[in-house]
């Protein structure tokens, strides 16, 4: 799925209160570039980078990247293209 980046949130790390498990991770907002069928208007995405689990390339505000998902959902990876 392509979405235009128009936000980035912090990235934030530590050790979760409640599990005491890690976390590393950045939210990326945007505007999905595929049209939906039953909306008028554009659809808004919050994509959640988990960095424990992939090494993801620096987004900025401004890019097109492409988000692609495996078999249970979760992401594979984020390529940057434009």
């Amino acid at each position: 799925m392509k979405i235009e980046v128009v936000g980035v949130g912090d990235r934030r790390s530590g050790t979760a209160k409640k599990t005491g498990k890690p976390y590393d991770g950045t939210t990326i907002y945007g505007l999905k570039l595929s049209p939906d069928k039953d909306v008028d208007g554009q659809v808004t995405k919050e994509v959640y980078l988990n960095h424990l689990m992939n090494n993801f390339p620096v987004i900025s505000v401004g890019d097109i990247v492409d988000v692609e998902y495996n078999e249970s959902g979760f992401i594979d990876g984020v390529t940057i293209v434009n």
